[in-house]
């Protein structure tokens, strides 16, 4: 393997893993935040969104985190499956 192709190897490995390291980070965040919020403010999370309405804050904040981990989810797959295989292939194809 060429310095060239070694290079744009190390590049590639330093791209992806910073893009999962700050997805992790996130997700690390935001789901300490959530149970943070549970453990020393339960009357927000038991609190109703509207005068009636059997949906508390708790509900509405989990269904936020399962559509967020799911965006984030697809995030990555696109990521992956576009600009980090591209990148692979013409590593491969340089290879060859």
């Amino acid at each position: 393997m060429g310095d060239a192709a070694l290079h744009a190897l190390q590049q590639l490995v330093a791209r992806r893993n910073r893009f999962t390291l700050s997805l992790l980070l996130l997700i690390l965040a935001t789901c300490h935040g959530y149970i943070a919020r549970v453990s020393f403010c339960p009357v927000l999370i038991a609190r109703r969104l509207a005068q009636g309405s059997n949906i508390t804050f708790g509900v509405a904040a989990g269904v936020f985190l399962f559509v967020f981990f799911c965006a984030l989810s697809a995030l990555y797959v696109y990521r992956a499956n576009g600009e980090f295989d591209r990148l692979t292939q013409a590593l491969f194809a340089g290879r060859e």
